[in-house]
């Protein structure tokens, strides 16, 4: 688990999901055009961090 920290696309991941899940919560940034711009690349970094090998077996073991 923690060589998946180590991933530059998980991290990313990760910091885009958490800027969008504190948008949920009310926590925008004030400048619409901007808050929809970044919620826009954190959608992108959450699918890069989801779609991209984070260093799984290749053996095909779980």
């Amino acid at each position: 688990m923690r060589d998946k920290w180590k991933k530059p696309a998980f991290i990313l991941g990760i910091l885009g999901g958490a800027k969008l899940a504190l948008g949920s919560f009310g926590y925008d940034i004030p400048d619409n055009l901007i808050n929809d711009i970044a919620n826009g690349v954190s959608a992108v970094l959450v699918l890069v961090g989801i779609i991209v090998d984070h260093g799984k077996p290749k053996d095909g073991t779980v």
